[in-house]
C-alpha cells in the first residue's frame, strides 16, 4: 500500500510517503506543490507482514455505538512513566492509540516502541495545545491528550479492531473489487455484482477472522491491505461490460481540443476526458476547500498509484486511483465527496465521487498525458 501524506477527502491534498504501520517513517510534511519542479516519485513501502494468527477478539461494543452515543473521553490521570524516543513500553502502545484517535498519528498498527514518527506526532500535539514542544510525553502532555481521546479497547491495543471502511460499502465499484478479490482467495462464491448483501458480509467476516482480526463485515484498511497482498486488482473490463455512461456537459477550454487530455473546470465544477476534441465522459469534480488552492494551468501526469493513502493530517484517508499531475496534487476518488458533496473539500486535488469512473479513468491514462485545469 502506498501511504502518502496528503490529498485526503476531508481536506488534505499535498502528498508525501510515510510508512503504513511502522514508527520509523519520515514525519516531515511535503512542501507546497509547484508546476515547474519535477518531484521524485513517492517511494513505495513494503507490504506489511501478515499478522500472526491469534484468537479473534470479539467486536468491541463501541463499534456499534451511534455518533449520538460516543465513548466518554478520558479523565486526566497520573502518567506511570515519562515517554520519549527509544522507550519501549505497553504505555507507548496506548499513547499511539490515543494520538491516532486525536488525529495526530496516521498509522494502522500500534507498537510498544516510541520512535521518530511518534515523536513528531507528540511535537505537533504539543504545539497545537500550547505546550513546550519537547517531543517528550510527561504529565502536562498526558493531561492534555486524555480529554481528547478515549480509553483504548483491547482490540485497538492488539491491532485487531474494526476500523472505518477503506471505501464505503455504498460504492458498487469498490464492493465488486472486494467480491472479486474474495473470490480469488476462495472465500466468496457469489456473483460479482456490487451488492453489499449477506453473502458478501459473511465472506468479509470470514476473511477477517482468517487473518486474525476481529469478526465483522467492515473491510477496513487493515483487512484491505491483507486482501490486496494476496490477490490481484481486477481490470475494469473484468467488472464492467461498458465504459461509464455520461449525461453531464462541460464547456471546454481551447487547450482541451487536441490529443488526449483530462479537462478540469473549477468554475463549472466538472471534469472530462477528451480525445481529439471528443468528450468521452464528464463528471462533477470537487476542489480545494477555503484556505487552500487547486492550481490551474497545463500539466503532465508524472505518477500514478491506485492504492494511495493520505496521512499528512494525522489520520489515514484513502485516495484510490490517484493520478498525480502537479507535484503532489492528483485526480482521485473521494469517499468524502460522495458522502458530503461540496460541504467538504481537498487541499488542492481534483476529486471524483464515482468509484467506477475513477477506476475507468485511471486505466485510460498514462504517465505523460496532459491535464488542463482552468
Amino acid at each position: 500500500m502506498i501511504a502518502l501524506a496528503g490529498c485526503s477527502s476531508t481536506g488534505s491534498d499535498t502528498a508525501q510517503v510515510s510508512a503504513a504501520s511502522s514508527d520509523s517513517a519520515d514525519p516531515t510534511a511535503a512542501g507546497e506543490p509547484t508546476a515547474t519542479t519535477q518531484p521524485a516519485a513517492p517511494q513505495t513501502t513494503a507490504a506489511p507482514e501478515e499478522p500472526a494468527t491469534v484468537e479473534p477478539a470479539p467486536t468491541p461494543e463501541w463499534v456499534a455505538a451511534t455518533p449520538a452515543d460516543p465513548r466518554p473521553f478520558s479523565e486526566p490521570e497520573l502518567i506511570p512513566q515519562e515517554l520519549s524516543v527509544g522507550v519501549q513500553s505497553p504505555l507507548v502502545r496506548e499513547l499511539q492509540v490515543r494520538l491516532r484517535q486525536a488525529r495526530y498519528l496516521a498509522i494502522v498498527d500500534v507498537t510498544d516502541m516510541f520512535g521518530e514518527q511518534t515523536r513528531a506526532a507528540v511535537v505537533n500535539f504539543q504545539r497545537d495545545n500550547g505546550l513546550p514542544t519537547t517531543g517528550i510525553v510527561g504529565q502536562l502532555t498526558w493531561d492534555a491528550l486524555l480529554p481528547k481521546s478515549h480509553q483504548p479497547t483491547d482490540a485497538e491495543l492488539t491491532n485487531t479492531d474494526v476500523g472505518p471502511w477503506f471505501t464505503g460499502p455504498m460504492h458498487p465499484g469498490f464492493i465488486m473489487e472486494v467480491q472479486h478479490r474474495l473470490t480469488q482467495v476462495g472465500i466468496y462464491q457469489g456473483p460479482v455484482n456490487g451488492e453489499f448483501d449477506q453473502p458478501t458480509k459473511d465472506a468479509i467476516a470470514a476473511f477477517r477472522t482468517s487473518i486474525g482480526l476481529s469478526a465483522g463485515e467492515v473491510m477496513d484498511e487493515r483487512a484491505w491491505v491483507n486482501l490486496r497482498g494476496r490477490t490481484r486488482n481486477p481490470s475494469y473490463a473484468e467488472l464492467f461490460t461498458a465504459p461509464p455512461a455520461s449525461t453531464e456537459t462541460q464547456d471546454l477550454d481551447p487547450r482541451c481540443l487536441t490529443g488526449k487530455v483530462v479537462c478540469i473546470s473549477k468554475e463549472q465544477l466538472k471534469m472530462s476526458l477528451v480525445v481529439d476534441g471528443q468528450i468521452q465522459f464528464t463528471r462533477p469534480a470537487r476542489f480545494a476547500r477555503p484556505g487552500y488552492e487547486s492550481p490551474v494551468g497545463e500539466f503532465r501526469v508524472w505518477y500514478m498509484n491506485n492504492e494511495t493513502v493520505s496521512s499528512i493530517f494525522g489520520e489515514r484517508t484513502p485516495m484510490p486511483y490517484a493520478i498525480f499531475y502537479n507535484g503532489d496534487v492528483a485526480i482521485h476518488f473521494s469517499d468524502d465527496f460522495a458522502d458530503n458533496g461540496y460541504a467538504g473539500g481537498s487541499h488542492g486535488c481534483s476529486q471524483l465521487k464515482d468509484y467506477q469512473v475513477a477506476k475507468w479513468l485511471y486505466e485510460q491514462m498514462q504517465v505523460g498525458d496532459r491535464i488542463v485545469v482552468y
